[in-house]
């Protein structure tokens, strides 16, 4: 038999900066130099989108992309960050989405 797998990849723009908590953004008082930061991190939240062409209305969340890649990186917001979805389907339909981008670690508000 002949099976048929379809695909594609979009790239969904870029986020300047993301954290899904709250954070101390005053960064007067810090060295913005010597903030930790790890380049390059990726992160993704990956949900099936529909069972033998039926919605399961169950899709991938940008929020728990952004914490993955957060936890990756150890840290606490997300800068630069690219975000792409990447959907296939047979018979089930899946959806991914990813985030790639810088994780800085904020030093602990006083």
């Amino acid at each position: 038999g002949l099976a048929l797998l379809a695909g594609c990849t979009t790239d969904q723009g870029l986020v300047t900066l993301a954290s899904m908590h709250p954070v101390q953004l005053d960064v007067r008082n810090v060295d913005v130099q010597k903030l930790p930061i790890m380049r390059d991190v990726e992160g993704s939240h990956t949900g099936v989108t529909s069972i033998l062409f039926f919605p399961t209305f169950a899709g991938p969340s940008l929020a728990l992309a952004v914490d993955d890649a957060l936890a990756r990186g150890r840290g606490d917001a997300l800068t630069r960050a690219q975000v792409t979805t990447t959907k296939w389907w047979f018979l089930i339909g899946v959806e991914t989405i990813s985030v790639r981008g810088n994780v800085i670690d904020l030093p602990e508000a006083p």
